[in-house]
């Protein structure tokens, strides 16, 4: 979310977080959220499409750390 005080929904863990961006790691073998990669800034519109890329990418790399 680039800028969470545009959501009447968001949950405030900092006061100061104004974007922040949620990437889920799948279980390998049933697709479930295992876990999260969870990252905030205090710049509305901080994130880049090459941020997000990266992200997604850490959480597929962390995956397999789930296997049976």
């Amino acid at each position: 979310m680039q800028e969470v005080s545009d959501d009447p929904r968001y949950l405030t863990t900092f006061g100061s977080t104004r974007a922040e961006a949620i990437f889920p790691i799948l279980s390998p073998s049933t697709g479930q959220v295992v876990g999260t990669i969870d990252v905030e800034s205090d710049r509305p519109h901080s994130f880049t499409s090459e941020d997000e890329l990266f992200l997604a990418a850490c959480a597929a790399i962390l995956r397999p750390l789930w296997l049976p």
